[in-house]
């Protein structure tokens, strides 16, 4: 019977061994072996989760951003979680609205030139279109004529580039 016990508690100390070690290569804390490059590691562990992050949940700028676009046969609301901006605040030259990264998609170069890409078909293009007015960190779009399409609404910028 002593052999049987001996076994259990065997089991049982690999298994703490086992968890216990788990637990210490997810740990975020640098090791002595790691020496120069725990602070890269470090960096790359706090990156991470930021990007998923705003992957899944608009920032608090964008949160504000919604646009429709009409069509003869449908409505369509982007929600953009990321508007990305150039040029400086009351000044924008170009701003691009992307919902996690993907489609929907809205790109505008100041009153020159309006795109929309919703993934179904080709992009809504309009050169020199009207309605479309700037604020000094969003666009506005009031009835905006793109190809057959019609933009409403508005987008703020997340983030600025230039």
């Amino acid at each position: 019977m002593s052999g049987c016990a001996d076994s259990a508690n065997n089991r049982a100390a690999e298994k703490a061994t086992s968890e216990a070690e788990s637990t210490q290569a997810q740990s975020p804390a640098p090791t002595g072996e790691a020496g120069g490059n725990s602070d890269s590691s470090e960096a790359e562990r706090t990156e991470v989760p930021t990007e998923s992050a705003s992957d899944s949940k608009p920032s608090d700028a964008a949160k504000g951003s919604k646009v429709t676009l009409s069509t003869d046969s449908e409505k369509v609301a982007i929600e953009p979680t990321d508007v990305y901006c150039s040029g400086e605040p009351g000044s924008i030259r170009h701003i691009i609205g992307k919902t996690n990264n993907e489609v929907p998609l809205i790109k505008v170069e100041k009153t020159e030139f309006v795109m929309v890409k919703t993934g179904h078909g080709r992009p809504y293009k309009s050169k020199g279109p009207n309605g479309i007015h700037y604020g000094e960190n969003s666009v506005s779009f009031d009835g905006t004529e793109v190809g057959s399409a019609v933009l409403s609404g508005s987008m703020t910028c997340t983030k600025w580039q230039d």
